[in-house]
């Protein structure tokens, strides 16, 4: 077991067992629980001669040490963010290839494996602060999961970027960060979208987009995009105003 299950006194496990299926299941009590008390005392008691317990660290002391993400190892895996979160609701348990999914997994794995193996996973959220909401130890997951990203972006453990993702995301801060040029775009963007666009949408619902090279094509094989509005929120403050 991780050292995490460890729990001060035998009298504090009253808390958690009430705690546990609560969170979880909404039950009073779990489906099952096992209290081992060791090795037998005397020759004829019945019991095991020896007990052996194995706990692992494999990198939670690291995680202790930080003031930040010690929290994570509080989870008592109710999994109530779990059922909570919107991401996990829509693409389940097996794509964050881990034995801990959801958003508690989206944080735990890159710590206990290193964030060149689970780079994705602290991406895998919307922030909405959902799981935060409902732990039942208050862990700050959506804090969490800004800190990993922050350590990624940085660059510490993880390679850098290819270079036209470093190029194309160059060009989008140029672009989007002065008035002017983010208005042109904006306008060659509802132009554009007449010729791939259905319904309010911009996807495989409509036009050829689906069909397109890669990205766009992949990305909406599978999804889709609302269409950019008729007129940005600046336009329709100035007809307002006057």
């Amino acid at each position: 077991m991780g050292i995490e299950k460890v729990i001060p006194k035998f009298a504090d496990l009253d808390v958690f067992l009430k705690l546990l299926p609560r969170s979880g299941t909404g039950q009073s009590l779990t489906a099952y629980q096992s209290l081992i008390t060791g090795v037998k005392k005397n020759a004829n008691d019945i019991g095991p001669d020896e007990l052996h317990i194995v706990m692992l660290d494999n990198g939670r002391s690291r995680m202790l040490a930080h003031p930040l993400t010690r929290q994570s190892l509080a989870c008592i895996r109710c999994g109530a963010c779990l059922n909570a979160c919107p991401v996990y609701q829509q693409i389940g348990g097996h794509a964050y290839g881990s034995v801990y999914p959801g958003p508690i997994g989206a944080v735990i794995t890159p710590q206990l494996f290193g964030l060149s193996k689970a780079k994705q996973l602290p991406y895998a959220s919307s922030l909405c602060g959902a799981c935060r909401e409902v732990c039942p130890v208050k862990i700050d997951i959506p804090a969490l999961l800004l800190h990993l990203r922050s350590e990624i972006a940085e660059g510490a453990e993880t390679p850098m970027r290819k270079p036209g993702e470093r190029f194309a995301f160059r060009m989008y801060s140029r672009m989007w960060s002065r008035s002017r040029t983010y208005t042109l775009s904006m306008q060659a963007a509802r132009l554009m979208q007449r010729f791939v666009s259905r319904g309010g949408k911009i996807g495989k619902v409509g036009g050829f987009i689906s069909r397109l090279v890669p990205p766009l094509g992949a990305w909406t094989e599978w999804r889709d995009a609302p269409v950019v509005a008729p007129k940005s929120f600046r336009d329709l403050w100035k007809e307002k105003k006057k």
